[in-house]
């Protein structure tokens, strides 16, 4: 039974995984994320500043903390406006890095020119996704989270829109070889600008004056089905089965999760806004979110491996014991390939249930708490390689989600624990063999 499941699942699924793993727009898409980490951490750190954890108009006077929590208001009131435009230029305007940061790594694998043409993307993105308000100024309502899939289309359509122009040399200006070559690049790219600037006004005119919808909204209205769908535990549950399977089998988990990543992004900027709009941590819109994922869920690394390590280290056998002092370290960051690899986990079929199952209980056991409220909802993101527990507080302000770290961590280690004491057991054996045969060697 056990070997046909295998079977099914190389037959199935494996092929499509590694379609989608080698896809280069979902490249493109996780390594603009990837690269707007430092953006996002910025705005993260921002947004804990410049919202107190306690309104301090909720307490009374003689409460611990009022005095604290009334002066660090009064420092935002008087000296945060600086740091509130900050976080409108990181969070709150997240889709516009990620338009430049896609269209930079299609520019970086297409060979083309890395300055200008995420420059035409961005400059699409705003024909796209932008109004004028009635004052007359702009409006950013789909410049953070709520126009992030829109970003990721205009990244991809206008540079391959751009690169269409460019390589057919439509509308190229021919220069002297004297002439500069920054200035021969720039007025090569006049024509293309023009043309691709052209076909999205035209796109924004017909979305605008023809549906009566702005083109990010109607982009959004086109996912949300699918959003409804995938956004909430069950979702949650088989994408994590999906990605600890196709992880088994040594294609990298990055081909389910790039998929995923702009959902989860989407959904952890929005709760940053609510909760910077003064939502109760417990109330904000969505659980499923980029540091829920990674930093509740995959503890340790990929699969929950975080006890695994612990109890290597404490192995009776000499092989497991060694893994386990090589993964300790990285281990505790999150990094988690020295077991993988050196126990092994990948292809060792003792290993599938628990690899599988104590990363999705992690995920389905703190995404019931925070519905229930029993944890605060995550809506920053410190970083995929935070230590435990440090991440899970960071990522909601909750000493509860510090508890329930530590807790997940136990239940992942009872997960674990009779698989490897089985594969201890055959470790031993091996080496006991090992050891007689070397010693009757000596012995002739």
């Amino acid at each position: 039974m056990e070997t046909k499941f295998m079977s099914w699942i190389e037959k199935a699924i494996l092929p499509i995984a590694n379609k989608i793993q080698r896809n280069k727009y979902l490249q493109a898409i996780q390594s603009a994320f990837m690269t707007c980490m430092p953006i996002m951490l910025v705005g993260s750190i921002v947004i804990i500043l410049t919202r107190p954890w306690v309104d301090y108009k909720t307490m009374a006077v003689t409460d611990a903390g009022f005095q604290f929590f009334q002066g660090w208001q009064w420092l935002i009131d008087q000296f945060g406006a600086p740091l509130l435009v900050l976080r409108s230029m990181t969070l709150y305007s997240l889709s516009l890095w990620i338009v430049l940061a896609i269209s930079y790594h299609l520019a970086v694998r297409y060979k083309m020119d890395t300055i200008i043409t995420p420059i035409v993307a961005l400059l699409q993105f705003f024909v796209l996704c932008t109004t004028k308000t009635k004052d007359g100024g702009l409006s950013n309502d789909f410049w953070g989270g709520e126009g992030l899939f829109a970003a990721i289309l205009v990244g991809i359509l206008t540079t391959e829109l751009y690169r269409f122009f460019v390589e057919r040399k439509i509308g190229t200006i021919q220069m002297p070889e004297m002439v500069p070559p920054a200035l021969k690049k720039s007025f090569s790219a006049i024509f293309p600008v023009i043309f691709t600037t052209a076909i999205c006004s035209v796109i924004s005119i017909i979305f605008t004056c023809g549906f009566k919808i702005t083109f990010p909204a109607a982009v959004l209205a086109l996912f949300h089905p699918l959003v409804l769908a995938i956004d909430n535990v069950f979702g949650l549950t088989i994408s994590s089965i999906l990605s600890q399977t196709v992880w088994w089998f040594g294609i990298h988990n990055t081909a389910i999760t790039s998929m995923l990543e702009p959902l989860m992004y989407a959904n952890l900027a929005s709760n940053s806004a609510a909760y910077a709009a003064g939502t109760a941590a417990t109330q904000l819109p969505h659980i499923w979110t980029e540091s829920l994922w990674w930093n509740c869920m995959v503890t340790g690394g990929s699969g929950a491996t975080l006890a695994v390590a612990f109890m290597l280290i404490r192995s009776k056998s000499s092989q497991m014991k060694t893994v386990g002092k090589v993964a300790l370290v990285p281990a505790i960051f999150n990094i988690n390939e020295p077991i993988i690899f050196g126990l092994p986990i990948v292809l060792n079929p003792l290993f599938f249930i628990p690899w599988i199952s104590a990363q999705t209980l992690n995920g389905i056991i703190t995404y019931l708490c925070m519905q229930f409220g029993l944890v605060n909802r995550t809506y920053v993101y410190p970083g995929w390689n935070i230590p435990t527990p440090i991440a899970q507080f960071l990522a909601t302000m909750d000493w509860r989600a510090v508890v329930l770290a530590l807790a997940l961590i136990v239940l992942d280690g009872l997960i674990y624990l009779p698989f490897l004491r089985v594969y201890e057991k055959q470790k031993i054996q091996e080496e006991s063999q090992e050891s007689a045969e070397s010693g009757s060697k000596e012995s002739v």
